[in-house]
């Protein structure tokens, strides 16, 4: 196998046709049996588009045409080329004769004396290159212009820093949660035990961090219900759901891992909504699964208003979508995206105010995203208090009401608000 052409694929398939890379790697990883293979392949991938920018600017530096005006072949092979030589610790002469090769195999022969002097012009100029410190924010740290100036406007220079730091540094760590209607926490353990799964228990009850490589869908404990994969903070997020509750909305609700805690928690009614028919069938499947029998599983859009929903609610959960600022380390094509924050806003508005339609008087309703943008999070939260009197944030269950999580080793970036419906 080729594991430098399955690698240019998936690259050229990004760069042309927008595919997500995590999705499609995903996919092709499955006919890849030798592990160190799909690291590299992972590494070369994922390395790619995170240093796109970055990688192009040397390029430009060392090649008779701008990056944009060469063929899409040609661009993908320079930008494999460049990044094993200066992040993989490829030796230059491997990852030239490579990807001379490689631009051979793709149908470009013509092309090959061009990406070896530009790869050659780069390995000489190495040490050139790589001095940065110079260089703008957004080829040193390989993020669209327009995300540089939204961020630092909004945060300022130093936490600027701490974001592209966090985003740039998290580790491969993911998060579990007991399903502790399966059995307590020593069965769970014992099952991960016998999986080879590794974990440790984090601060927040029933949720542990593995950083040890495995497959989910493989282990038998997963099969069996006794944990699903959930983000740290989404985790942080569903526990804001008062024990007590007997009517909870998860109003987009896919993939569930939301839903699932809540089901854990309560044994009232869990009603989960997604927009998408197979998402639904999905979440149905799972909670089967874990033997969730109070959840339920809607297909509906959570943007247009259901008058039988009207304050019955105990608690509402709204995990809208968003520009998702928050997770660029895990998904690095996102830092390419420019977008216009009212796409979401507009949407967020009219999920927020449903959301706070179907509560209860006394309820709570918990507002979260994973994404940086001020205008998607603490201004929309400001917005809907000044046009919502009978709401108020909730400092008893979170503190100051509300709260943004910078991205770090940890976990992803995200933000949280509390409000409670105080008066009819």
């Amino acid at each position: 196998m080729d594991i430098r052409l399955l690698a240019y694929n998936l690259i050229e398939e990004w760069d042309v046709k927008k595919s997500y890379p995590n999705l499609s790697l995903k996919k092709a990883l499955r006919s890849v049996p030798d592990l160190r293979d799909r690291r590299f392949i992972t590494a070369l991938v994922y390395g790619v588009v995170e240093r796109k920018i970055t990688l192009d600017h040397f390029i430009n530096q060392c090649a008779s045409r701008r990056v944009e005006k060469m063929s899409a072949a040609v661009r993908s092979v320079l930008r494999m080329g460049v990044y094993q030589m200066f992040y993989m610790n490829v030796p230059p002469s491997a990852a030239c004769n490579t990807s001379v090769e490689l631009i051979k195999k793709s149908g470009f022969a013509h092309s090959s004396s061009f990406v070896n002097g530009v790869l050659r012009s780069c390995d000489r100029n190495k040490e050139q290159l790589l001095a940065l410190k110079k260089a703008d924010y957004s080829v040193r740290f390989s993020i669209d212009p327009m995300i540089v100036d939204l961020l630092l406007e909004q945060y300022g220079k130093e936490t600027f820093l701490k974001i592209i730091d966090g985003i740039s540094n998290q580790s491969n760590a993911i998060y579990l949660y007991h399903n502790n209607k399966k059995g307590d926490s020593s069965t769970f353990l014992d099952q991960l035990t016998k999986d080879g799964i590794k974990v440790t228990q984090t601060t927040i009850p029933n949720l542990y961090q593995s950083n040890f490589g495995f497959s989910v869908e493989e282990s038998e404990s997963f099969q069996n219900g006794w944990y699903h994969v959930v983000g740290k903070h989404s985790a942080e997020a569903a526990l804001l759901m008062p024990k007590d509750s007997k009517i909870v909305l998860d109003l987009c609700a896919a993939p569930g891992g939301k839903t699932f805690i809540m089901a854990t928690q309560t044994d009232g009614q869990i009603h989960s909504f997604e927009i998408h028919p197979h998402k639904v069938q999905l979440l149905t499947q799972s909670a089967k699964r874990m033997g969730h029998t109070n959840v339920t599983a809607c297909c509906a859009d959570a943007a247009e208003y259901k008058t039988e929903l009207k304050e019955t609610a105990d608690f509402v959960l709204c995990d809208v979508p968003c520009s998702g600022l928050g997770i660029m380390g895990k998904k690095p094509d996102i830092k390419y995206k420019s977008y216009e924050s009212k796409e979401f806003t507009d949407l967020q508005y009219k999920i927020l105010c449903n959301a706070s339609d179907y509560l209860k008087q006394g309820g709570r309703l918990v507002y979260s995203t994973c994404t940086l943008d001020k205008r998607e999070n603490e201004e929309q939260i400001q917005h809907f208090l000044k046009e919502h009197p009978a709401f108020s944030l909730d400092t008893q269950a979170v503190e100051n009401g509300m709260k943004t999580f910078l991205p770090n080793i940890e976990a992803d970036g995200f933000f949280i608000a509390a409000l409670r419906k105080v008066n009819a």
